[in-house]
């Protein structure tokens, strides 16, 4: 699907800011979705993590990467869903810190589906490099 008919994050995601972390989804299919987010240098959340060398707290990479995940499973146009509640988070690895101004890009792709759960592999990238990944399990929100 073309960047042009994809729906803005927060059109479709029941978060709103300052709790999106998505700017933008720049390719998404059935099954697989790119996204990305520019950690802004006057966030707040720098401020205390940390004063002296800001970076961005892994659980707002692995929110960003469940964002990502919600919006690829919520755009099905057979669903109807208010939201995804994330159920799972496996194999968590921050393997980069990922500094103020930073744009990172987020693809999500699903691997399975069994008894309303969503599984899905995540990796979150700076400049092509792997910054964090993990696995993610979903149900949808009804």
């Amino acid at each position: 699907m073309a960047a042009d008919e994809l729906t803005e994050p927060h059109a479709l995601l029941p978060h709103k800011p300052p709790f999106l972390f998505i700017d933008a989804v720049t390719e998404v299919s059935d099954n697989a979705i790119r996204a990305h987010r520019t950690f802004r240098p006057d966030e707040d959340f720098f401020r205390g993590h940390f004063p002296d060398r800001p970076i961005v707290p892994g659980v707002l990479l692995i929110e960003a990467m469940a964002q990502a995940f919600a919006y690829l499973i919520m755009r099905a146009p057979d669903r109807n869903l208010e939201g995804v509640y994330l159920t799972g988070v496996d194999r968590a690895r921050f393997r980069a810190p990922v500094l103020p101004g930073d744009r990172v890009e987020i693809t999500v792709e699903i691997q399975g589906e069994r008894l309303g759960l969503v599984t899905a592999k995540a990796e979150a990238l700076v400049d092509g490099k792997k910054v964090a990944d993990a696995r993610l399990t979903g149900r949808a929100a009804q």
